[in-house]
């Protein structure tokens, strides 16, 4: 079988730096629990997700 690859996965293989790269941040993935999620989607208000996220943080890192 044939894989046939998307543009974005030629340019990460060429190592092509990409036009939206961040230089004073970093992506991180990582797995919430479905019930903190529904919480944190009861509570955020109009604020984003990772916007919350973030500032939650701050937060905890100030105790």
């Amino acid at each position: 079988m044939s894989r046939v690859r998307t543009h974005m996965q030629e340019d990460n293989v060429k190592n092509v730096p990409r036009s939206d790269k961040r230089t004073t941040s970093t992506k991180k993935n990582m797995r919430f629990e479905n019930e903190l999620i529904e919480e944190i989607e009861r509570v955020r208000g109009e604020q984003s997700f990772s916007q919350w996220v973030k500032t939650a943080c701050w937060e905890k890192l100030k105790d």
